[in-house]
């Protein structure tokens, strides 16, 4: 089976992850998008619809693993892999990883489904992505949780920036292709390399949660493994919108939002385009529900409990059982076929 085929340390290792997400039922799913599948996690009722929620930048649907079983048990949530994450497809050789392709992963979702109306969730690049597709479409929107990531980030230095994320394309375009394996690691070290980001913001303990669906066994070095995810997912964004459009569009974003800023996270740009674009949100949206938690970038995989009595609030507060575009019986993803898409 995939990634559990290579002996028992690497089963006795994520299994742990594997019990605990089975608290609250899931199905493996895969949806057809024009350049292979969308992978995901279908949790709850499937005779609805669900929120659609959104991962982080390189982490994959594993991340709400924690999060998830403590939110209401009649809604239902599909978690997915963004492309080049996860199980999900990589996009063709010299194709670039921006918030487009993002945008159309959820345009491709929303398409599929045929829904009319739609609920957002999202960390991270998914909060960032979930929120800039409400700014896009808000009238489609039932409401949308951004957790510690909300607004498009505005970079300063654009053009040298541009410059050299090209030149990082170009090399890391090559290596996705070359037939070369991925440096590999000990779980161990790669346990280290999946805390290390955003100032070790994923505790020890929780990585296997973010590893469960980003690794695979080395086929050279005996004990070792590798990462899985798109190479070309390093490269940072080539374009962006500037402050003053987000500000004036913000005031476009009308449906209910929940916002959670995690007090030991960085803000990733100048605090003030936050707070700026903050203030004409509560005064625009229906109810911007904004709060503070206590913990890091990953505190919805780390210690989710105070995440989560918010967030039931607001959820059960805003969602609407909606029996159009539940789960279709050709997405179900058999156990045999879990672990493979990628190895």
């Amino acid at each position: 089976m995939g990634l559990f085929r290579n002996g028992s340390k690497l089963i006795n290792y994520l299994i742990t992850a594997r019990n605990i997400s089975g608290t609250k039922p899931f199905q493996e799913v895969s949806i057809p998008v024009p350049w292979g599948v969308i992978r995901g996690k279908w949790w709850g009722p499937t005779d609805r619809r669900p929120i659609l929620t959104l991962h982080g930048w390189q982490d994959n649907c594993g991340s709400f693993d924690r999060l998830i079983p403590l939110l209401p048990s009649h809604i239902g949530f599909l978690t997915i892999d963004f492309p080049g994450h996860g199980y999900s497809s990589r996009l063709p050789s010299g194709q670039y990883y921006d918030q487009t392709v993002y945008l159309l992963t959820v345009k491709y979702i929303e398409k599929y489904f045929q829904w009319t109306k739609m609920s957002l969730m999202g960390h991270s690049l998914g909060g960032i992505t979930s929120y800039s597709y409400t700014m896009l479409f808000c009238e489609k929107i039932d409401f949308v949780a951004c957790i510690d990531g909300v607004k498009p980030l505005v970079f300063r230095k654009m053009i040298p920036h541009m410059a050299k994320s090209l030149d990082r394309f170009v090399r890391n375009n090559e290596f996705a292709f070359d037939g070369t394996e991925p440096p590999s690691y000990t779980l161990e070290e790669m346990k280290r390399k999946v805390q290390a980001p955003n100032n070790n913001s994923v505790d020890l303990e929780r990585t296997v949660y973010i590893m469960q669906r980003n690794i695979a066994p080395s086929k050279i070095h005996e004990g070792q493994y590798y990462f899985t995810r798109d190479p070309r997912l390093k490269v940072n964004p080539l374009f962006g919108f500037s402050q003053p459009e987000l500000v004036e569009n913000a005031q476009k974003v009308t449906c209910p939002l929940f916002i959670s800023k995690c007090k030991d996270a960085s803000y990733y740009e100048d605090k003030q385009n936050f707070y700026e674009t903050l203030d004409v949100l509560k005064r625009s949206s229906a109810d911007c529900d904004f709060h503070y938690i206590n913990g890091s970038h990953h505190v919805h995989l780390n210690s989710p409990e105070e995440l989560a009595l918010l967030l039931s609030k607001f959820l059960e507060k805003y969602y609407v059982v909606d029996t159009q575009g539940g789960l279709k019986e050709e997405m179900i993803v058999r156990e045999k076929e879990t672990n493979s898409i990628l190895l």
